[in-house]
């Protein structure tokens, strides 16, 4: 019987492969059964420190042994976990911890809340320490936990000025693995690159769909300022087979004349998602790869357990006029609908907004009935019974062999580098600073299909060096503009609303004036 949560699953994997490696990390390899044995370890010191089930977690680490043993800790114990950006700004950091109520915070720096800090090695081996007094065998309440029961909280920027955390349960994460498994072939002779952040929705996908199909995952920091020579050498040296990261990371690796068999002889899967990949860039990188390697664009709101879709890449994806590959068609245990703006059904063809249901949809954002009730909506076709959807925003059609393709936003959410970013939350970080009467941000693409972040205000004229300072106080380094420009007023539409279009065209004149 496979396991009803991610625990028992786990466990599963550990009793039938316990000495093969489960994480490559530091310089070290662990294998399942060791990793395993730490977990419930630090499964029965948090019950030791009053953590029960139900009570959030807060990882606020980087790419350690322990955050991976702790994440499966918690969804031992029924406690979700949340893993937080260690290098976010304070401000940020508490409105996120704020949100959490967390029971406990486990950190790599000083803060507020129920704190337990591991900076350097010494707090590190303290922590070790401690937990080795605890028995490593299963723990017999790990059988308690439904599939409905929440695993963990994963933020995303908000609309309203502050990050939201989407609440997933244990059964989207299993229909992932599951898709994982049947679908790409992920087993026990794959190695996953974690390239991803682990406080980024793509991380989910790495961890688990690596773990729960017995393979191992290899821990990489793709840190700004590495050498990408470097980066690609450790994923050669591991001899990693499954490599998925956001479409930004693979067009500058291409840039940089590392995306090639040569240099990534082992991979035989590359998937790419959390943005648009342009299919002039894309091509160059199907060549490269053809007859040796898989390309899959994959797609899916953090609210929905990571991924949704996913499209094999072909060379009839090249014939044809569009700018971007198809998302696919939804994965199984996915429902959907395309609605207009009156909630009604577009006919095949034409273009709504998507509306997904399923038992990947997540419970919510925690602590935030507003949101949630906005964002987490009844069916609007169904009156007789509960049917929740996630309303995704994105603007999509389907044609008649229900493959989706994207078409935009119905709102002012935009990728960035692959992190989802709401531009309202950085209008109100902007705005924030005395003597400004308003901002709106735009994001601006040029020909290759780059990205760049620009930002317009109006009030009192100041130096770009303080309003990047003050947005970093505030926001993480990928949602602070790469420019503001001031303008004597922030231009509006026929409702008197700020024009958001507008502005766009305003700062696309400036920037290439300055250019």
């Amino acid at each position: 019987m496979v396991g009803h949560n991610l625990g028992l699953r786990f466990q599963e994997i550990v009793a039938a492969t316990p000495g093969a490696p489960a994480l490559f990390c530091e310089g070290n390899s662990y294998s399942f059964r060791e990793l395993n044995e730490t977990a419930n370890r630090f499964s029965r010191w948090l019950v030791s420190v009053g953590v029960d089930r139900g009570a959030v977690v807060c990882l606020e680490m980087p790419k350690i042994m322990e955050a991976y043993a702790l994440a499966l800790a918690c969804i031992k114990i029924g406690a979700p976990y949340a893993f937080l950006d260690p290098a976010a700004p304070a401000e940020r950091s508490r409105l996120m911890l704020d949100r959490c109520r967390a029971s406990l915070i486990l950190s790599v720096r000083e803060g507020p809340g129920a704190r337990i800090v591991v900076g350097d090695a010494a707090a590190r081996a303290e922590l070790r320490k401690a937990i080795a007094e605890f028995d490593g065998s299963d723990l017999p309440q790990t059988t308690e936990i439904t599939g409905a029961d929440p695993a963990y909280v994963m933020f995303t920027s908000g609309s309203t000025g502050e990050p939201k955390g989407v609440v997933i349960p244990h059964q989207g994460v299993l229909h992932l693995v599951e898709w994982a498994g049947n679908d790409l072939g992920i087993g026990p002779a794959d190695r996953l690159t974690n390239v991803n952040p682990i406080y980024f929705d793509n991380s989910v996908f790495d961890i688990y769909a690596g773990l729960l199909n017995g393979a191992a995952i290899v821990a990489i920091d793709a840190l700004r300022g590495r050498p990408p020579a470097e980066l690609v050498a450790e994923i050669t040296r591991h001899r990693c087979t499954f490599f998925f990261a956001v479409p930004t990371l693979f067009m500058f690796l291409d840039s940089m004349h590392l995306l090639s068999p040569d240099w990534l002889p082992n991979v035989t899967r590359f998937m790419f998602g959390g943005e648009g990949y342009p299919l002039a860039r894309l091509r160059r990188f199907y060549d490269a790869f053809a007859g040796r390697a898989k390309l899959i664009n994959c797609y899916g709101p953090t609210e929905t357990s990571c991924i949704c879709s996913g499209f094999d890449i072909t060379a009839q994806v090249f014939d044809t006029s569009e700018g971007l590959a198809p998302l696919g068609r939804l994965n199984p245990n996915f429902s959907y609908r395309i609605l207009d703006e009156d909630m009604k059904p577009i006919a095949t063809g034409g273009v709504g907004e998507l509306w997904l249901g399923g038992p990947g949809v997540g419970l919510g954002y925690i602590n935030n009935p507003q949101e949630t009730a906005r964002r987490f909506r009844q069916d609007p076709l169904i009156d007789g019974y509960r049917s929740i959807l996630y309303r995704s925003g994105d603007l999509v059609e389907v044609d008649r062999a229900n493959v989706l393709r994207f078409r935009g936003r119905a709102d002012n959410q935009v990728k960035l580098r692959g992190y989802r970013v709401e531009l309202e939350e950085i209008d109100h970080a902007i705005a924030a600073r005395t003597g400004i009467t308003r901002a709106l941000a735009a994001v601006l693409h040029d020909a290759n299909g780059a990205s760049r972040l620009l930002a317009a205000y109006s009030g009192t004229k100041q130096a770009e060096t303080d309003l990047r300072q003050h947005c970093a106080a505030r926001l993480p380094a990928y949602m602070i503009p790469s420019r503001f420009i001031w303008l004597e007023e922030i231009p509006v539409n026929a409702n008197g609303k700020a024009d958001r279009r507008s502005v766009a065209s305003l700062l696309d004149e400036a920037h290439a004036k300055a250019s």
